[in-house]
């Protein structure tokens, strides 16, 4: 006769209330943003590294620095619980845990629209120009778009410490004279959402959504004659600084674009030596000390790069813009010159006014 053993249903009890408070701890672990005082640092330590760590690690055995950062601030991010996070800001040199946050993402005629297109423009043909470099933070670079033909120009600027990182779909060869450098960042995101699903998006600086390019383009992009959309608004597009240089930082994927990315790609755009910061993707309005996007500014507006942001696209309150730090150049679209309108004849030749596209 076969023996069957059996469980009492009270050690099963436990077991299912012990894997539930399991995956409850795991649920509860998100990133923190951890800014250290460098100044605080003891004499036991060789380096900053080492004292991150060491901090780290009073409050969690297991957790690990996901990044380090240098120059937009001093300290690092990792992945903490509630408890943890606030047992780490009462550590010595501790000036703040932010919880981190995720940042959504907010054309051929702007600059004759804006009259930057003269001899005598904003930003005329010289070689002042095109040692600048804008370091561009969004979705990342379709390299092989017409914006970014390195025709006509001259040597990369002696100044750029960057690099074009390689990945999936992207090769040190997309770069080029005027598309100096590429980046991207995901360890914020994967800690949150999992590993990127690469049958959907590359693992690497190229733009799978488009938004990247487009926004690097507009800032930077070279001239293309014969532009249009479906034929229409056919004409030349040009970048508002077409013989400026541009390095892309990816940092926004599908699931939208994490402080801690954003931060990093900050501070190693500081590090590469970019003069000029574009960041078109916002999380809304907080006090500016809370503000990873705004901390990252002000660090870069002290070694005196300028960076430029978008004011979003919500509205018409005042409270909907992003990006309001007086640091930071807020830049938001006021007004249009153009529209692409169509018409419907509808019963008793009664027309509605519309939009039309076709492809």
């Amino acid at each position: 006769m076969e023996k069957h053993t059996i469980i009492p249903t009270s050690l099963v009890v436990r077991l299912v209330l012990f894997l539930a408070l399991c995956q409850l701890s795991l649920a509860e672990k998100r990133t923190y943003i951890v800014h250290m005082a460098k100044s605080e640092m003891p004499a036991m330590f060789q380096d900053h590294t080492h004292w991150y760590d060491s901090s780290l690690k009073s409050v969690s055995d297991s957790a690990e620095m996901l990044y380090t950062y240098n120059n937009v601030i001093h300290g690092f991010s990792t992945r903490l619980t509630p408890e943890e996070a606030q047992a780490m800001e009462t550590r010595p040199g501790i000036l703040s845990v932010l919880p981190e946050l995720r940042y959504e993402l907010h054309t051929t005629r702007t600059p004759s629209f804006l009259g930057l297109d003269q001899n005598a423009a904003m930003f005329p043909e010289s070689d002042s120009v095109s040692e600048v470099i804008v370091g561009v933070l969004d979705t990342g670079v379709w390299p092989e778009s017409p914006s970014f033909d390195d025709t006509g120009l001259g040597p990369v600027p002696s100044s750029w410490k960057g690099e074009c990182e390689i990945g999936m779909n992207f090769t040190k060869s997309n770069c080029n004279r005027k598309l100096i450098g590429a980046r991207y960042f995901a360890r914020g995101y994967e800690a949150t959402l999992g590993p990127i699903d690469e049958s959907k998006e590359s693992r690497s600086p190229r733009d799978d959504d488009g938004h990247g390019t487009h926004t690097s383009s507009t800032a930077t992009g070279s001239v293309v004659s014969g532009a249009s959309l479906f034929g229409y608004a056919a004409g030349t597009a040009r970048g508002m600084a077409p013989r400026a240089r541009v390095a892309v930082y990816k940092v926004c994927w599908i699931g939208g674009c994490f402080s801690s990315d954003i931060l990093a790609a900050m501070d190693k755009a500081i590090a590469d030596s970019v003069n000029v910061l574009s960041l078109s993707l916002g999380g809304g309005m907080s006090d500016y000390y809370r503000d990873s996007v705004a901390i990252g500014a002000f660090a870069a507006m002290e070694k005196g790069i300028l960076v430029s942001c978008s004011a979003g696209n919500a509205g018409p309150s005042s409270y909907s813009l992003s990006n309001v730090a007086p640091w930071i150049t807020t830049v938001g679209a006021g007004t249009l010159d153009r529209d692409f309108p169509a018409y419907v004849i509808l019963r008793k030749r009664k027309t509605s006014p519309g939009f039309r596209f076709t492809e």
